[in-house]
């Protein structure tokens, strides 16, 4: 242990007395340096090493992880790790993810009800627990101690009900009409093709087999497939094409946001609904072949889904789309 005392002459001594170890004494100027002196000494003595207690990453720290190693590769990866700075930036959430509380979660799922839809707050809440569970799991298989979840009791609320829309061949001609010549034939594309927009805008000349009427997917949502083109189709890429330079060449220089900016503005001039947005080509696609009476297997090659539930939910049909298939 150590002691402390003033002398007669102003000074302060410092003595340091550990069993087994030859008492130490030294006299210093202030009360602070004599102290500073017996504490660094006493742990000398005695063996101790001090070492700073590793800090527990942030929920924005583990969400990262978990984009770069989980989600390398997938077309997914750039979108949660933007989510990941939106979420991570709310200082409920900036804290150690040891110290984040179930009324932190529910405190933040109430602050963003107040800025933005049902649905995006339900992705993000399931995106945080989804942190919360592989943060758990990585912590038990280093050996550390379990990470229990805040998210288990906080409600999530409900998305909005899925958009239904089946876009009209009307009202897809007032779309591409109000369009730049280029995105125009980017919709028209997905209406014909099912073909998601980064898909589409990462088409390549060398992606194409026109006269075989398909196109190669690559690194796609789903990983890589083929696309069964209509007559349409490959009329339009066969020019799009022709005025490329090389199989190396992009077909559509521009990005998937840029495309869905234009739409959105284009529908706005067009005085269209606002449920005419580029994934609705989509579910239009899927519930036109529908119509025409392809089988669920067929189907899922013209979409690309690899989950039957996924080519239920896009398609749409009434009972009028199947009276004439009943005979």
């Amino acid at each position: 242990m150590s002691s402390i005392r003033k002398l007669p002459s102003g000074k302060w001594n410092a003595q340091v007395r550990v069993s087994g170890r030859k008492p130490r004494s030294r006299s210093f100027e202030t009360q602070k340096q004599a102290k500073e002196w017996a504490d660094q000494l006493e742990i000398k003595l005695r063996g101790i090493v001090t070492r700073e207690r590793p800090k527990d990453p942030s929920w924005e720290e583990m969400a990262l992880q978990y984009c770069d190693t989980v989600l390398m590769g997938r077309s997914s990866q750039k979108q949660m790790i933007y989510k990941s700075g939106v979420i991570g930036r709310d200082p409920l959430l900036r804290k150690p993810i040891t110290k984040i509380t179930s009324a932190d979660i529910n405190l933040y799922k109430t602050k963003r009800m107040q800025r933005v839809g049902p649905t995006t707050v339900h992705n993000e809440m399931v995106f945080i627990k989804r942190i919360f569970r592989w943060a758990d799991r990585e912590a038990q298989a280093a050996g550390k101690p379990s990470i229990k979840s805040p998210c288990d009791i906080v409600p999530i609320p409900r998305p909005k009900k899925p958009r239904d829309k089946v876009i009209e061949r009307h009202e897809l001609d007032k779309l591409i009409e109000a369009l730049p010549p280029m995105v125009g034939t980017i919709v028209e594309v997905g209406y014909e093709t099912a073909m998601r927009r980064s898909e589409i805008v990462k088409l390549q000349v060398k992606h194409l087999h026109l006269e075989q009427r398909l196109l190669s997917v690559v690194n796609g949502k789903e990983g890589d497939r083929s696309v069964p083109l209509t007559t349409r189709a490959v009329e339009m890429l066969r020019e799009v094409a022709s005025r490329c330079y090389g199989p190396e060449s992009v077909l559509f220089d521009i990005t998937p946001h840029a495309v869905s900016t234009a739409v959105r503005r284009a529908r706005r001039v067009a005085g269209l609904s606002e449920d005419i947005r580029f994934h609705q080509l989509r579910h239009t696609r899927c519930t036109l072949v529908a119509r025409r009476g392809f089988n669920q297997a067929q189907m899922m090659v013209v979409t690309g889904h690899k989950d039957i539930r996924s080519v239920q939910r896009y398609t749409h049909l009434n009972a009028a789309d199947v009276v004439k298939l009943l005979d």
